[in-house]
């Protein structure tokens, strides 16, 4: 079957991130999801092509992860026409909401309606993440040319001058890189409201409501 004359379909213009338009099927959910699911606080450990499509996992407590079972629809609803378990899943991460009927079990993740908020949640995200002081020392001995082994003793040598009770290179690298890192507000936030069982989609109305009080100019809203 030849394809040389049909014309691609797009969806509307939203300019987000990478995607300058709308999905227009589950594959367009696929993507759209893969670029954001670190902003959901979802961790990926598999997509398939059988049920469930993906396995995530997310942090319920300090070394503590639950799994979740998710399946991509453009639509909701498509999820029954495909004749799936209800069971089967955790969340349906979707384009469009129209599933009426859609089980109270069954967190849904409506794309369309989040893009304005998760655009700033990841905005924040990003703005608060800062390079560790072993991450800029390996950059900085990267661009001089050094391999990575050489990298490692400089930094033990570096670090013995203040401390001569280091650990080995790699797990004091780990737990200096470890030590460093905070969450940022909105992972806290984030993780408190899933605790108290709030579902994605209010999670962040909530996170917006919030900010909105401390700074009624903010921005961030995609083309819908």
């Amino acid at each position: 079957m030849t394809t040389a004359n049909r014309k691609r379909v797009f969806g509307d213009k939203v300019q987000f991130k990478s995607l300058s338009c709308a999905p227009v099927n589950e594959l367009g959910v696929v993507y759209l999801f893969g670029v954001l699911h670190e902003t959901l606080d979802l961790k990926i450990e598999s997509i398939q092509a059988g049920f469930p499509d993906c396995v995530a996992r997310r942090r319920v407590c300090p070394n503590r992860w639950e799994e979740v079972r998710i399946e991509f629809e453009y639509d909701s609803r498509s999820f029954m026409a495909h004749g799936h378990d209800p069971t089967g899943v955790d969340v349906i991460v979707c384009w469009k909401h129209n599933w009426t009927d859609c089980p109270e079990e069954i967190e849904i993740i409506e794309l369309s309606t989040l893009l304005g908020d998760v655009e700033q949640i990841d905005k924040e995200i990003k703005t608060d993440k800062k390079l560790t002081a072993w991450q800029l020392f390996c950059q900085q001995k990267r661009l001089e040319g050094i391999d990575f082994g050489e990298i490692a003793r400089l930094w033990r040598t570096e670090k013995d001058e203040k401390n001569p009770n280091l650990l080995g290179d790699a797990e004091q690298i780990d737990k200096e890189i470890k030590t460093e890192k905070k969450l940022t507000a909105w992972q806290l936030f984030c993780r408190q409201k899933r605790l108290e069982g709030v579902d994605f989609g209010e999670i962040a109305g909530l996170w917006r409501t919030e900010k909105n009080k401390k700074n009624p100019n903010q921005g961030g809203q995609a083309t819908r």
